[in-house]
């Protein structure tokens, strides 16, 4: 009997513990959902600047995305996705191009490189949410 009343208490301390736990973790973003979004900014190419859009979404299977070059009227969909350490990785075969960035602390930008033959440097701002 004493074995059965500890285990009940244990059972109803560890289902306390997540009850409490659960509303912190539900509102802390993980990384993917910090990259998930629409982003902006401009690459200077030597006397060209292109506007870029890039749109990252998080799915079931990780994220996506896709990049628009406003100026050149083009949508490029991204080959891979990977995220490390803050760090977010694109890979654009299609071009021969690839995005490497890093998220600000407050999770507004991405600071990093486009490379496709040449590295220019390239800086994205997270757009407001649309509320699709």
């Amino acid at each position: 009997m004493k074995f059965v009343s500890r285990l009940r208490r244990v059972g109803l301390a560890l289902a306390a513990v997540l009850a409490l736990a659960s509303p912190a973790m539900a509102q802390a973003p993980t990384m993917a959902q910090a990259y998930d979004g629409d982003w902006s900014g401009s690459l200077q190419a030597g006397a060209q600047t292109l506007r870029l859009v890039l749109h990252v979404t998080k799915g079931a299977d990780g994220l996506t995305a896709v990049l628009d070059s406003v100026d050149q009227d083009s949508t490029i969909p991204a080959t891979a996705v990977k995220t490390d350490g803050g760090e977010l990785s694109i890979l654009f075969l299609a071009v021969g191009g690839e995005l490497t960035a890093k998220l600000s602390p407050d999770g507004r930008t991405l600071a990093g490189t486009w490379k496709q033959g040449a590295t220019l440097p390239l800086t994205l701002t997270k757009q407001p949410a649309t509320g699709k």
